[in-house]
């Protein structure tokens, strides 16, 4: 008789400890959150991370593509930009740093330059962290978009998705692309014509919140240009936290100054 009681006082001693672990689990499960929750989330800030941006003009026979490949991260954030610009069939590259000094070094024929960024391309060091580091959509988002949001959600990840029509946000957002993506600044004044007498369509985002985390975001401006011509504008953040030692090579710090290039006198 006493075994028998020993062996249902251990019987009952490991019910009772299996129905505690279970009551602890079940306290440890993680919560869902809300869609206000999980955009609380996407907006931790990040320290580095990869951008595509870009700008698709095409017709229904032709298409010009111009996308700036930008990692970005260090003590004091350097963006390493890879450009490509397609049209005709042809394409072409370069490779740049730019640092906190708006210091442009670029790869020309394995040599490296260093010039102004914005006499290079146009655009600064501080349009750089404002549309890439501290980007609206990511941090400021407007009450429109925060309501046009949609969710899904798969375990802990959670997928954001809208579609807008907001004048105001779709020019707010256009303007950090045009003001960025461009590869000199003949260019970037090309793409601001096309912003000013372009017309707004839409405007799509898609945000993915993995694990407490912003994941990744895309962000697209579709236009139209006459008639006959479509353009979209995109900004597509991801890899973050990859590159938070990211720092420029010494074989371009020990860059050359970039050669001037005269201009041709007008003949009368």
């Amino acid at each position: 008789m006493k075994f028998k009681k020993i062996f249902l006082g251990l019987t009952l001693a490991a019910a009772l400890l299996a129905g505690g672990c279970s009551q602890q689990k079940k306290q440890k499960a993680t919560p869902t959150l809300t869609k206000d929750e999980v955009i609380q989330k996407s907006q931790k800030g990040f320290k580095s991370g990869q951008v595509i941006q870009s700008l698709r003009l095409s017709t229904d026979t032709s298409s010009q593509l111009v996308v700036a490949n930008t990692t970005f991260g260090g003590e004091a954030t350097v963006f390493h930009i890879n450009n490509q610009t397609t049209a005709n069939g042809k394409t072409r590259s370069s490779e740049e740093w730019i640092n906190n000094s708006n210091n442009a070094y670029i790869n020309g024929s394995s040599t490296w330059y260093k010039t102004n960024a914005q006499k290079l391309n146009g655009h600064s060091y501080a349009e750089l962290l404002e549309a890439i580091t501290n980007n609206k959509v990511i941090f400021n988002p407007d009450a429109t978009l925060k309501n046009a949001y949609k969710m899904k959600r798969n375990k802990q990840t959670y997928t954001l998705t809208a579609k807008t029509t907001d004048p105001k946000m779709m020019k707010a957002t256009a303007d950090d692309i045009v003001a960025t993506v461009g590869q000199s600044a003949e260019q970037e004044k090309v793409f601001r014509n096309i912003q000013k007498y372009g017309k707004y369509r839409n405007m799509t985002v898609t945000m993915v919140v993995k694990n407490n985390k912003l994941f990744s975001c895309n962000i697209f401006v579709n236009m139209t240009l006459g008639k006959l011509s479509k353009v979209r504008l995109g900004q597509s953040f991801g890899n973050f936290g990859k590159h938070d030692f990211l720092k420029i090579p010494n074989n371009a710090l020990d860059a050359k100054p970039l050669p001037m290039v005269k201009e041709k006198k007008k003949t009368k």
